[in-house]
């Protein structure tokens, strides 16, 4: 990962005086917040070799944003996000952040299948794990320091609606956060263009194509609704194959 952050950081100045790029984190605050909406949605995610063939069954994945005021009297958002596989939970994710910088405040992950949980709390742009989730050696250590204005990596779909779309040919530099990773980075984005995109029967909608790069040979694109910003659709390719996320309602 620090490999490919420094040829990011090489591109972005090489290419700064080519195209435009915008820098897209929580402090330079050039999301269009005014496009978030509180709301739920469910989508089929599902892989598909090179030529196209299903390779899954498809999960389900529910999703949901609103909004709330702190103790303190903040604006906060609060993320969910719950994935089925077979029926079973396998990832449950709760996450609060202010608004309307989207910056994170706290992470609180479950995994079932895998016996695995993870809690995150960010204070003045360090990541910790809270006092009262320590169970190891290693979370008390856990302290990463965030080299950029990140973004909560989970909510990529929510964020990616509210990015400022102009015009074919766009390029953002997006910070981003795994929790539980060792450092936040940028990643490039692309608009790749509008498409009509078929929803069902003889109806279609408006999109901006956005483009990811997450590394070389593993990239996605999303098809973002230009009306009411919802992303209806994205196609992720990485390890020889393809995942698709639908949206369902």
């Amino acid at each position: 990962m620090k490999k490919w952050a420094k040829l990011l950081l090489l591109l972005l100045t090489v290419s700064s005086s080519r195209a435009q790029i915008d820098t897209i984190n929580t402090q330079s605050r050039k999301l269009n917040t005014a496009a978030l909406q509180q709301g739920a949605a469910s989508y089929a995610v599902f892989f598909t070799d090179s030529a196209g063939n299903r390779t899954s069954s498809a999960d389900i994945w529910d999703r949901s944003l609103s909004f709330d005021t702190s103790p303190g009297g903040q604006k906060i958002y609060r993320f969910n996000w719950k994935a089925y596989r077979k029926d079973s939970l396998v990832i449950d994710v709760a996450a609060t952040g202010l608004l309307p910088s989207m910056q994170p405040l706290t992470h609180e992950g479950n995994y079932p299948t895998f016996k695995r949980s993870l809690s995150v709390v960010w204070n003045n742009n360090v990541a910790t794990v809270p006092v009262e989730k320590q169970r190891t050696a290693k979370d008390s250590s856990f302290r990463v320091v965030m080299q950029q204005a990140a973004y909560e990596f989970p909510m990529d779909m929510e964020l990616f609606a509210l990015l400022p779309f102009k015009k074919e040919g766009q390029k953002f530099a997006m910070a981003f956060y795994e929790p539980g990773s060792a450092a936040s980075a940028y990643y490039p984005l692309t608009v790749l263009g509008k498409e009509d995109l078929p929803v069902g029967g003889n109806e279609k909608v408006s999109c901006w194509l956005l483009r990811i790069d997450y590394k070389p040979g593993s990239f996605a694109t999303f098809w973002i609704a230009d009306r009411n910003r919802q992303v209806l659709k994205m196609k992720e390719y990485f390890n020889g194959r393809y995942r698709y996320k639908v949206r369902l309602f």
